[in-house]
């Protein structure tokens, strides 16, 4: 009887040192084997695993900053390249024929660019203009005329409502501003400056908390939204208001509006991030960045927008920030109450959606199909 012995495997032939198959594994998933190469030292495996392929890396930036660029150049040409009245208020608190001849005037020179109100007296324009009624009336002080305006609507929207006053009644009107700016907001721009800040704000720390914490249950995720609006709101009053005296209203408002403002532009690009994913941070930008601030009405009014671009300023947040503020500061608190209604609805309904994705989300998890 023959016995025999089984020899031990062999081991694989070491593959030559130029073979490709010998360089080492990085331990990277299969999808990212056409990955860009680690040529700066130090990057973290987490980001390196997530790295695109050449192409995507290379066309994807292109294309997602290209159409953000275009859209913020089409929005904010079309809206300020050329901006007319279309249904500006102004008012008029002089005789029948005085009014009716300078509405005939203004309504020849341009159809439905404003809507006109009827005041009785001084007194009574005086209140108007006070209270953010109109921005301007045309008041006969004897047989003269006299234009009340509140500065404060900004420069660009008095002068351009002294010019075709001037122009419908065919000499220059003496302009009696009722409502100034401070000294530290010569031009009306603080409001609009401290918005877009905290829009900005707002859309950076969504996207960074969503990089570093996806998956974040959402009530902590309330809870940092929560400490962000807070310290936004009194970063921006000590700053606006306190420091630079460029907002004078009070300073709780101040830190109230601006605070909701930030979490209503957190919440909105976290429920954005949340629906689409990478795609929601440029959409997120294109919502919050260039529509709201440019129908926030802090450069010109939303009766100088476009028709297809107004109806967003009585929605969207910045625009009722801005509403806020100024009403706060220059107008007896007006429109106060409605634009901490629309933050707050902001805030509330962009939570809510967010809590009911991931409810379906957790529902599909928990039973698979």
């Amino acid at each position: 009887m023959q016995h025999s012995t089984e020899l031990p495997p062999t081991a694989p032939p070491a593959p030559a040192p130029h073979d490709p198959a010998a360089r080492p594994t990085t331990g990277r998933p299969a999808h990212a084997r056409d990955a860009l190469a680690d040529t700066e030292p130090g990057i973290p495996a987490p980001v390196l695993a997530a790295a695109a392929g050449i192409r995507k890396a290379m066309l994807v930036p292109v294309v997602t900053a290209l159409a953000i660029g275009t859209i913020f150049v089409a929005v904010y040409l079309a809206a300020f390249h050329a901006p007319t009245a279309r249904h500006q208020p102004l008012g008029i608190a002089t005789s029948d024929t005085v009014a009716a001849r300078t509405e005939l005037a203004l309504n020849n020179a341009s159809p439905n660019a404003y809507t006109f109100y009827r005041y009785k007296d001084a007194e009574a324009a005086r209140w108007a203009v006070t209270h953010d009624k109109v921005p301007a009336v045309l008041v006969a002080n004897g047989h003269h005329l006299r234009l009340l305006a509140a500065g404060a609507q900004g420069p660009s929207t008095i002068s351009g409502l002294a010019a075709a006053v001037n122009e419908a009644v065919g000499h220059p009107v003496p302009v009696d501003d009722v409502r100034p700016l401070v000294a530290g907001d010569a031009r009306g721009l603080s409001a609009f400056y401290a918005a877009f800040g905290v829009v900005l704000a707002g859309f950076l720390f969504a996207v960074s908390s969503y990089q570093i914490a996806p998956r974040l249950p959402l009530t902590a995720r309330i809870a940092s939204m929560a400490a962000f609006a807070i310290a936004s709101g009194i970063v921006v009053a000590l700053v606006a208001h306190t420091a630079m005296a460029a907002l004078p209203a009070p300073f709780f408002t101040v830190a109230l509006l601006v605070g909701l403002l930030a979490w209503a532009s957190a919440a909105a690009t976290g429920v954005l991030l949340r629906l689409f994913g990478p795609v929601g941070m440029p959409v997120a930008s294109v919502v919050l960045l260039i529509l709201g601030n440019a129908t926030s009405g802090g450069i010109l009014p939303a009766t100088y927008l476009p028709s297809w671009l107004s109806p967003l300023a009585q929605v969207l947040s910045p625009a009722a920030a801005i509403r806020g503020l100024r009403g706060a500061a220059y107008f007896h608190n007006a429109h106060v109450i409605g634009s901490l209604l629309t933050l707050t609805a902001w805030v509330v309904g962009c939570l809510a959606l967010q809590y009911v994705l991931d409810r379906l989300a957790a529902r599909r998890a928990s039973n698979p199909s």
